[in-house]
């Protein structure tokens, strides 16, 4: 195998195939990429055996056909480190050779049979996603995956594809977000899927760097997705996603319209107060304003008042503050819709067109709060 190519061209290829690899894999052969050139072109491939990651690169002078499979680490490092305009890649001998006018690299490669089986996706029964709309429902889902400490929730992210929609849900048992987007189903697709965490980060990695329609397809027990360039393949979690629905109250009779920016600076300021061991926040709602307080018992106590829509009696309602934040630097509309019903109800905010947050209420009783 012998090929010639622009260093930001292949350069971007190993950023997208990359983060697959683990370091606390045990099998050595994981550690690698897969490298094959063919037809002027050049893909490159990584797994661990749950998300696999190719990606295409169609603009390759392939001198010599063939494939490779040598040490990820290795070889993407070099790639990125690369400072001249063109690089060579050359398998000889079970040897990995790049070079350029003034570089040269020789690196130990192993037998590239031994290599696992990437899956291939199936041009047959997807749908077709705007890349945009899919960053934005994963941004406004896998965050509380990510930042679940207590592994309350469901170590993964809720999909579901019906009719002309497309759903995402995530949840840790404490809050939880719903994001629900049109979407074109051609092929009449019903089905749904819990995706591991790691697969929603691939998702998103190769998601960000397209620029045109993302195609899903959800199988048996994995899910594709595919760009012009990526194609992800990742296993998914065995079982039934809670009923989440059962979550999200009804008959929300007091509706606060807030300024996200005025809301989440008011609540920066106030939790400087919280600890690790109090979280509670106290949010008293009356005509036409929003009282923030926290009265911690090994700091002090904090207040600010923003104005806010609203006009009904007065509700006051305990809640996190990190769930909050969360929750607030992953939105980005002006305004944010907040409906409450009492003090032991969720709290359930919305924003722009079908995204959904509950939190669950703290009790404002309690003089410890985590």
């Amino acid at each position: 195998m012998k090929i010639k190519c622009n260093k930001e061209i292949i350069r971007k290829g190993f950023h997208v195939v990359e983060n697959v690899i683990s370091g606390s894999n045990v099998n050595p052969m994981l550690q690698n990429v897969r490298i094959v050139a063919k037809d002027n072109t050049l893909e490159l491939s990584t797994t661990d055996m749950e998300v696999s990651v190719s990606y295409l690169i169609d603009s390759v002078e392939v001198i010599t056909p063939g494939k490779m499979v040598g040490p990820e680490t290795q070889i993407s490092s070099i790639v990125k480190e690369w400072t001249e305009d063109s690089i060579e890649i050359t398998e000889e001998n079970n040897k990995c050779i790049i070079k350029g006018k003034d570089n040269f690299f020789k690196i130990l490669c192993t037998d590239s049979d031994g290599f696992p089986t990437i899956p291939q996706f199936v041009d047959d029964e997807y749908i077709e996603i705007d890349k945009d709309v899919l960053l934005d429902m994963i941004k406004k889902t896998a965050f509380i995956i990510l930042g679940d400490k207590t592994k309350h929730g469901t170590s993964g992210v809720f999909l579901e594809i019906s009719d002309n929609h497309i759903k995402m849900v995530a949840n840790d048992g404490r809050r939880l977000s719903e994001v629900k987007k049109k979407v074109e189903n051609s092929h009449g697709i019903s089905k749904s899927c819990i995706i591991p965490i790691k697969g929603m980060l691939q998702m998103q990695r190769i998601a960000g760097e397209q620029t045109d329609l993302i195609k899903i397809r959800i199988e048996e027990k994995r899910i594709f997705v595919k760009t012009k360039n990526s194609t992800l393949c990742s296993q998914l979690l065995e079982g039934q996603y809670p009923k989440y629905e059962e979550v999200i109250p009804t008959n929300l009779d007091k509706k606060i319209n807030m300024d996200r920016n005025a809301f989440t600076s008011a609540i920066r300021r106030v939790s400087i107060m919280t600890t690790d061991e109090y979280k509670l926040l106290r949010f008293k709602f009356s005509d036409e304003t929003l009282e923030i307080k926290c009265s911690s018992p090994d700091v002090g106590e904090s207040k600010t008042v923003i104005p806010v829509e609203y006009f009904g009696e007065e509700i006051e309602i305990g809640l996190n503050p990190e769930f909050l934040l969360d929750f607030l630097k992953n939105v980005d509309s002006e305004e944010v819709l907040l409906e409450l019903k009492d003090h032991g109800t969720a709290g359930v905010f919305r924003v722009g067109t079908g995204c959904t947050y509950v939190v669950m209420p703290m009790n404002l009783g309690d003089k410890k709060q985590v």
